[in-house]
């Protein structure tokens, strides 16, 4: 079985795809990270519990990505 490689993805280092991956899981990290430092600063209440709760949603999203990126020592395929 032959694999072709794209000339890009030799050049790169990274293919285009993981490049958008890794950008993926940097936006839903930080995304969590605001959502959490700003549910912090509000006072304690239904909207505060809401907002720390998408915080919840989004580093969980960060993480799922990460696995199912297969970038937690994950051996290559």
């Amino acid at each position: 079985m032959v694999i072709e490689r794209s000339a890009a993805s030799l050049q790169g280092g990274l293919s285009p795809i993981k490049q958008t991956q890794s950008s993926l899981e940097h936006d839903l990290d930080a995304r969590a990270v605001i959502a959490l430092d700003e549910a912090r600063e509000m006072p304690a209440g239904d909207e505060r519990t809401e907002a720390i709760h998408k915080a919840i949603v989004l580093r969980n999203a960060a993480d799922l990505h990460k696995l199912l990126s297969g970038k937690r020592g994950a051996p290559g395929i």
